[in-house]
């Protein structure tokens, strides 16, 4: 397993319903003072990619700017470039304001170094840690005093199951969290190349007794090859849209704002193996289903997991979150998933957002492998009763092979 860290995303609805897009402006508007097109923010530099920067705002949001040719750089020295500035820095972003919310950065100031406290939190942030090898700022230097990587700090971990699977010393003998975690990244390590059919299903209420209004259906065939997933044959209400791409990445399919739909195939299960440790699992009792009993178990995982990242616009949460999952206790095989955010900065559009993922076992080829069946995003505004539901559905499954066939001509 070469990636040890999964990225799952809950969509924030946002051009449904003017009322809606009314309330997520606001609530931008209030918390940057933005007037005229413009707006200025204040916050700690996390990462740029060259083509966006983002910052962590004093509340723990994230902003996201885009960067072009006509922003301008004040860093804390002569070189006015991007890579002049270091990690941690406190700068302070002029940006424009875009379309639905988007801003494009006109300017980004130095203001002060960060001081160590702030430093270690922000390393914690789960922008700072996406993708480290591709963020163009310059490191920031660890305080040695305030450095806790030590072996004499850190907690130190119980030993792993061997591949034999007997308990660890000290192990409970029906504690099944080492076993499952196995089966998990085993069923993630053995994903093969795949194609498949998905649909999104939109809808939207604004009632206390939720009605769920359809708002429309984006469809794909996704192509899932050495851990990234394509994305081709793109939908909107059964149309294709203007200036679509033949083949989409995950960026694109963002870009519709309302139906974010990557990362499925790493499976909600795997990001939460990911970032949690055995004792952070806790057995809440047994169900009875069609596939027979079921152990249900409960977890909690703090923000910096990177399990959870709540998108509205240009922000994104990073909260922390509670969920729990079922699984076949003869098998290990987790068949059911949810995830719900908690302590969403007060300042952001949404207040409540949750993701569940049904799992199972698909024959592609000659060999069964546990992949997503259907899905479900759940989202509302802030102190509002307009929420979003979208429902994503896996049809098709199959081989990705190459589509082309190749003829030789004969010699005559």
């Amino acid at each position: 397993m070469t990636r040890t860290v999964a990225w799952i995303f809950l969509a924030a609805l946002s051009g449904w319903r003017a009322g809606a897009q009314e309330a997520a402006g606001s609530a931008i508007a209030q918390s940057t003072g933005a007037q005229h097109g413009t707006a200025k923010f204040e916050g700690l530099l996390a990462r740029s990619d060259g083509d966006t920067l983002s910052i962590e705002l004093e509340d723990g949001r994230v902003m996201r700017f885009q960067l072009n040719q006509y922003t301008r750089y004040m860093p804390d020295g002569p070189q006015g470039r991007l890579d002049a500035f270091r990690i941690a820095d406190d700068v302070a972003v002029e940006a424009a304001t875009e379309g639905r919310g988007y801003f494009a950065a006109r300017s980004i100031r130095f203001i002060r170094k960060s001081t160590a406290a702030e430093l270690a939190e922000l390393l914690q942030c789960p922008e700072v840690n996406y993708r480290v090898e591709d963020n163009v700022i310059e490191d920031a230097t660890v305080d040695p005093r305030q450095d806790g990587r030590k072996l004499e700090l850190i907690a130190k971990p119980a030993p792993i199951l061997e591949t034999t699977g007997l308990s660890a010393p000290g192990a409970a003998g029906d504690d099944l969290i080492p076993l499952i975690r196995r089966k998990v990244n085993e069923a993630f390590g053995r994903l093969p190349t795949l194609r498949a059919r998905q649909v999104t299903s939109m809808f939207h209420s604004t009632s206390k007794k939720a009605k769920w209004v359809p708002n429309g259906v984006i469809a794909a065939e996704v192509a899932y090859e050495g851990e990234h997933e394509t994305y081709s044959e793109i939908q909107v209400d059964g149309k294709r849209p203007a200036n679509a791409p033949l083949t989409g990445d995950a960026s694109y399919m963002r870009s519709f704002n309302n139906a974010w739909s990557t990362g499925d195939f790493e499976t909600l299960a795997h990001c939460v193996f990911a970032g949690l440790e055995d004792t952070d699992f806790r057995k809440a009792g047994m169900e009875h289903s069609d596939a027979g009993d079921l152990a249900v178990y409960e977890f909690t995982g703090s923000r910096a997991s990177t399990c959870v990242a709540v998108l509205s616009q240009s922000q994104i949460a990073y909260p922390s979150f509670r969920g729990s999952f079922k699984v076949q206790p003869q098998t290990q095989q987790v068949l059911h998933i949810e995830l719900e955010a908690t302590e969403m900065p007060k300042a952001f559009p949404l207040d409540h957002a949750e993701r569940s993922a049904d799992f199972g076992v698909v024959q592609i080829g000659h060999e069964p492998y546990l992949l997503p069946v259907t899905g479900y995003w759940f989202g509302c505004y802030r102190n509002s009763y307009s929420c979003f539901l979208n429902r994503v559905d896996f049809h098709d499954y199959r081989h990705f092979t190459s589509d082309s066939v190749v003829k030789f001509a004969s010699g005559n």
